[in-house]
């Protein structure tokens, strides 16, 4: 019978250099919101994202990923963050994964381990979207009302 591949144990191993090199990547991006968090807090946002990871991997379970992507979504969007900086931070990681992976992993392994880690950070990334939508859908629309720009006006007394 096959051993089954430890992805948990590969990203844990490698957990300093993949975070190292994620926060460069994301510092390199130049995202406005990462940029004012400041490089201690991006470490720790890319750590509990890294480890979110890890525990799905372990557990095979996105409960406690998809339940990080809610904290991330709210607490983002009431700090303004656009999802796109989220993506990009989140596609940082990733890209850091992908490469340990492709470096490190034997070749008959590098197939399940980054269909495990792209699985756990594609939901992730779903998540935020549909929380981010979900939650301007729930806000007032404002809509422009072009009778008031004209209101008082020769041209808005019809």
């Amino acid at each position: 019978m096959e051993r089954p591949v430890d992805v948990a144990g590969f990203l844990v191993a490698r957990r300093a250099s993949i975070l190292e090199r994620a926060a460069t990547e994301v510092a390199q991006r130049r995202l406005p919101h990462y940029e004012a968090a400041g490089p201690g807090e991006v470490a720790m946002r890319l750590a509990a994202m890294f480890d979110a990871v890890v525990e799905a991997a372990a557990e095979r379970h996105l409960e406690h990923a998809l339940a990080h992507a809610d904290a991330i979504a709210s607490a983002r969007q009431q700090t303004g963050h656009d999802l796109g900086e989220l993506q990009q931070a989140i596609n940082s990681l990733e890209e850091q994964i992908w490469s340990a992976v492709i470096d490190d992993a034997p070749v008959s392994e590098q197939g399940y381990i980054l269909g495990v880690t792209s699985t756990v950070l594609g939901a992730i990334k779903d998540r935020l979207a549909c929380n981010y939508v979900s939650r301007a859908a729930a806000k007032p629309m404002h809509t422009l009302r072009i009778e008031e720009l004209f209101r008082g006006t020769e041209s808005g007394q019809a």
